[in-house]
């Protein structure tokens, strides 16, 4: 029998879960005993280290190391370390190639999973993320929505009728916002929206700055000042106060008051942190919250006070302030009856479980846990409008490109639109369709991400000639595009082109070395 987990793929830390005999998912600890692992990797003389190890080294060995890779997904930043050049999906390969060893330990072989991708994240980032997983040696049962995961936890452990609920998840590095229904033995999302550069580690960054601020009052020293510290001086003080700075924050939670001892270049400085003061730095942080919140509400169609319960997930969320605002803004207390660390692994191992139901697999599962995976259903929605870059009017007549949106956000998956589209020029044997992600009229302000080319039409064709664009969102929010002359009735192949930039013999020799990878 096949087993499976589900893995919360974080962009500070990851956790993998289960579903047990019993019906009850399970955290799954690593080797070295932790439910939380650190999705940290460090590349050591030939061997690649991954957990907490690694993000020790980030004080020591800071060119080796690398972090906050999942804000990188889908696009074409890389990581060189020993002549090979690392996009993202190769180092969330490494991460998940240690989640899935440390789980094999406990549970055998793993072969199957779910994995957990921000609501926001577009089809770029899900297929990267599949990519990655796939490259762990892993089978891809689905990718789900962190915020869905969690309400799924939620709902299988409390089991309501009616409820809507809110899923707030706020983690290390990302922010999510999805507003759901729960509906018996159904979950279905109603709006979602998120910010990939908002998360406990800016919320460190503010602390870091006013280190740097007080440090310099003390000692009359700038460590952001080049002329102060070397590269590798700064990169050392830098990756200590940070640690500094989370420590803080978590002391913060429970105390109304800390000190933070500094070192750098030969001097020292206490800080006293109030609560009061760490609000105050990281205000700007919260109303950006805030403002996300309102607007998937407002896509929604929604007001806070039709939101029956508020799921907090993630580690931020247990900052005073964050829960102090989800109060004012839903006028309840937010909901942690599910551990916020671990719900959207248990919520992916749970699907993962139904998942596996669905395939037919014979699964030792309790009587009840059975019957509920076997008839829960889950609606996920689109986190981004999708259209085709058109002109309004023909350019020579002062027209200009616009969006024409074939499945607007929100939503269900799957889904399936179609729109016709007319060309402007005559004796085209080549049409090219921009594929459009986002919410404003203006494609410039938008993200192309990708094209479709419809080849080998017919010669001497007028202007103004009818081209079909249907677009394909699959349940695991991943988009598929076809397209076809119809004036004509010939079929074209139309394919997404995604041009990283990546150098195709630098992505096969990245994608041999994950694979060859000694992982402790």
């Amino acid at each position: 029998m096949s087993t499976a987990v589900g893995i919360d793929l974080g962009t500070t830390f990851s956790v993998v879960a289960r579903v047990n005999g019993a019906g009850i998912p399970e955290v799954l600890p690593n080797a070295e005993g932790s439910p939380t692992t650190p999705s940290v990797v460090l590349f050591d003389r030939g061997s690649v280290v991954v957990g907490a190890v690694a993000k020790e080294a980030l004080a020591v060995d800071p060119e080796n190391v690398v972090q906050l890779v999942k804000r990188h997904m889908g696009s074409q930043w890389a990581f060189a370390n020993a002549g090979v050049q690392y996009g993202p999906e190769h180092i969330s390969a490494l991460i998940l190639r240690k989640l899935v060893q440390d789980a094999t330990r406990l549970v055998g072989p793993v072969d199957q999973a779910v994995v957990t991708v921000p609501a926001y994240f577009n089809d770029a980032m899900r297929m990267a993320t599949r990519r990655a997983a796939e490259m762990a040696g892993v089978e891809v049962l689905g990718l789900l929505s962190e915020p869905t995961a969690a309400a799924i936890a939620f709902g299988y452990d409390k089991r309501p009728e009616a409820m809507t609920g809110a899923v707030v998840d706020f983690g290390g590095g990302t922010f999510d916002i999805t507003v759901m229904r729960f509906e018996s033995g159904s979950l279905t999302v109603i709006g979602t929206g998120g910010d990939a550069y908002l998360g406990g580690a800016n919320i460190d960054k503010a602390l870091f700055d006013y280190f740097v601020s007080c440090f310099a009052e003390a000692n009359h020293i700038d460590v952001t000042d080049p002329d102060a510290l070397s590269i590798e001086e700064f990169t050392q003080v830098s990756q200590e106060w940070l640690s500094r700075a989370n420590r803080a924050k978590h002391d913060l939670t429970a105390r109304d008051r800390t000190m933070v001892a500094l070192q750098a270049a030969g001097r020292s400085a206490r800080v006293e942190v109030t609560r009061d003061k760490f609000e105050t730095l990281t205000r700007v942080l919260i109303d950006e919250m805030a403002e996300k919140i309102v607007d998937v509400l407002d896509a929604a169609g929604m007001n806070a006070k039709e939101v029956d319960t508020v799921l907090a997930v993630g580690g931020s969320t247990r900052i005073l302030a964050v829960q102090r605002r989800l109060l004012a803004l839903f006028n309840k207390e937010p909901d942690t009856s599910v551990r916020p660390d671990e719900a959207v692994a248990q919520g992916a191992a749970l699907f993962a479980a139904r998942r596996q139901l669905e395939q037919g697999q014979a699964l030792m599962l309790a009587p009840d846990a059975r019957q509920y995976l076997e008839s829960f259903t889950v609606t996920d929605v689109a986190s981004h409008s999708l259209g085709v870059s058109v002109y309004d009017k023909p350019r020579d007549q002062g027209g200009h490109p616009t969006v024409s949106v074939v499945l607007g956000r929100n939503t269900p998956l799957p889904c399936e639109g179609s729109r016709t589209f007319y060309t402007m020029r005559a004796n085209e044997r080549q049409v090219i369709v921009p594929i459009i992600e986002g919410e404003d009229p203006d494609p410039a302000l938008c993200t192309r991400i990708g094209e479709v080319a419809v080849t080998d039409l017919p010669a001497s064709r007028p202007a103004e000639q009818p081209i079909k664009v249907t677009m394909h969102y699959n349940r695991d929010g991943i988009l598929e595009v076809t397209a076809f002359d119809i004036s004509s009735g010939q079929s074209a192949t139309a394919t997404i082109v995604r041009d990283t930039g990546a150098d195709p013999a630098a992505t096969t020799a990245a994608d041999n070395a994950v694979k060859a990878a000694h992982i402790e």
